[in-house]
């Protein structure tokens, strides 16, 4: 078998063919871009990560997954966990040597010299920053450890031996503010889903609003530490009626740290019944994915429940996979879902299985795109 392979298909260019367009395209697209112009931004970004795959060779390729990747991943946490970046990040506009990086962090210097040779210190104020910094290392003391044993060992609780789902685990060992901070912090730089681009909150959901002080406007289910609802309250703050963060006891006692008093918390699980009824809206952001079909239709079924027909909403802010061409964050996010969570990212009709053909009396109105790369998308759906 191994004589029938000819060597050249692992040495040569994956689409050669297509490296002149692409080039024009980048050219073209780069010769007018517009700092604040972040969708055309985003599109110069997948022509330039195209044309790199164009270029690059099977081998090459394998070197990058095997190799360079993990390295990176490397360097990167354990620059969080000497506190290399927080250190860089206060000096970052200066030379910073490693002689003197290391004195400050009583290293060896011979240490710091994998991290720092691929000049990363324009990454460090980001990476020094609580989500971001969470995010990594939620990654290396879950996410790989479950990722990199498929398949022998689907889910999270074989490839780490308990009988917890991955919230209870992670709570468990201690990691549930950083979940809480990556879950605020992966969105960064994207546009909220209530910018009028996305979602025209004016008219879908402030217009015939009840005005009554005492009425609930937004009930943001499993909110977390109430990012999406205080940035709702920051853009719209002359909007009508109340706002309530919803979550497991826990996690609000954590929110109601940080958040505008303003904003009512509420400990809530979900799969009981919503104590809020006829609310104008009731959100959830990234939470149908984290669950098989069977949780996720009891959870609409409490929802479905409490909404007003001809005046409530459910938002769904999640990830809706298109049949083709998938963003490599979606199908990214599809292994982590099945992994961490014996879940999946959802294609439209999957969407339209669970929501309308489940029998819920729920309709989905319409799904909202957003303007970038599509990892996350608003599903608007009503009570039939």
């Amino acid at each position: 078998m191994r004589d029938q392979i000819d060597i050249k298909l692992a040495t040569s260019p994956n689409d050669i063919s297509a490296v002149s367009n692409l080039a024009a395209g980048i050219s073209s697209l780069a010769s007018t871009l517009d700092k604040n112009d972040d969708a055309a931004r985003h599109t110069l970004l997948l022509k330039a990560r195209t044309l790199v795959q164009a270029l690059e060779t099977p081998g090459e390729t394998m070197i990058k997954h095997t190799w360079a990747q993990p390295g990176v991943a490397a360097g990167l946490i354990s620059g969080v966990d000497t506190g290399l970046w927080t250190i860089m990040a206060k000096h970052v506009d200066e030379p910073q040597k490693v002689n003197d990086l290391a004195d400050s962090l009583d290293m060896e210097p011979l240490l710091l010299v994998p991290e720092l040779t691929s000049d990363w210190g324009w990454l460090s104020g980001s990476v020094a920053q609580g989500a971001v910094r969470s995010s990594f290392t939620n990654s290396r003391d879950i996410t790989m450890g479950a990722t990199l044993l498929i398949p022998q060992t689907i889910p999270l609780q074989m490839a780490y031996g308990n009988e917890q789902n991955c919230f209870e685990y992670l709570r468990s060992i201690g990691y549930g503010q950083q979940v809480n901070n990556h879950m605020g912090g992966y969105r960064q730089g994207r546009l909220p889903w209530i910018h009028p681009s996305i979602y025209p909150v004016e008219t879908t959901i402030l217009a015939g609003a009840d005005t009554s002080p005492d009425t609930t406007l937004i009930v943001d289910v499993a909110g977390g530490l109430g990012h999406d609802i205080s940035e709702f309250q920051r853009m719209y703050p002359n909007h009508p009626g109340k706002f309530v963060l919803q979550d497991l006891p826990v996690v609000i006692a954590d929110a109601e740290k940080t958040i505008d008093p303003r904003i009512e918390c509420m400990g809530h699980d979900f799969l009981a019944e919503q104590p809020i009824k006829g609310a104008r809206a009731y959100f959830m952001h990234s939470i149908m994915h984290d669950w098989p079909d069977n949780v996720c239709q009891n959870i609409l079924e409490r929802l479905a429940e409490a909404m007003k027909p001809g005046y409530s909403k459910l938002l769904i802010f999640d990830c809706v996979i298109p049949r083709t061409g998938a963003y490599w964050e979606n199908t990214a996010g599809d292994t982590l879902m099945m992994t961490q969570l014996c879940a999946l990212e959802r294609t439209e009709e999957n969407w339209y299985d669970l929501i309308e053909r489940s029998g819920l009396g729920l309709r989905i109105v319409k799904i909202w795109r957003c303007n970038q790369s599509d990892v996350e998308n608003l599903i608007e759906c009503e009570p039939v």
